[in-house]
């Protein structure tokens, strides 16, 4: 009876891994790349794909994201930080790998750069 419990626990296990949502990812992007990118399986709770950007009313730069949210989150919101207005636009989709291909990644002292001299050129012009 313990090795088919067990058995049976194993099973459920594998349906559910091979039954979840895979999803790109990308935690942050600067000028188009990404910082760090792969594909995860997607928890029970983060049931869908998004595709995110994050504007800033002062133009200073957009950032973009990718990855797992629950379907309740995917939804434009506006909010601001240090009085800078932010847009967080998100697209979201329910098929796996739906939220676009892993783009090329960048490295990361390379991003902080570029994302320094995109907020510096911004005070000095």
């Amino acid at each position: 009876m313990n090795k088919l419990l067990w058995s049976c626990a194993a099973l459920l296990t594998l349906f559910v891994a091979v039954n979840s949502l895979m999803c790109n990812t990308c935690d942050v992007s600067i000028l188009g790349y990404c910082v760090a990118t792969k594909p995860v399986n997607c928890s029970a709770e983060q049931n869908e794909c998004y595709s995110g950007v994050a504007k800033f009313s002062a133009d200073l730069l957009d950032i973009h994201a990718r990855g797992c949210i629950a379907p309740s989150a995917c939804k434009n919101e506006t909010a601001s930080i240090l009085s800078v207005t932010y847009t967080i636009t998100r697209t979201c989709c329910s098929t796996n790998l739906c939220n676009g291909a892993a783009s090329s990644q960048l490295p990361l002292p390379a991003a902080l750069c570029a994302a320094l001299v995109a907020v510096w050129s911004q005070f000095y012009n």
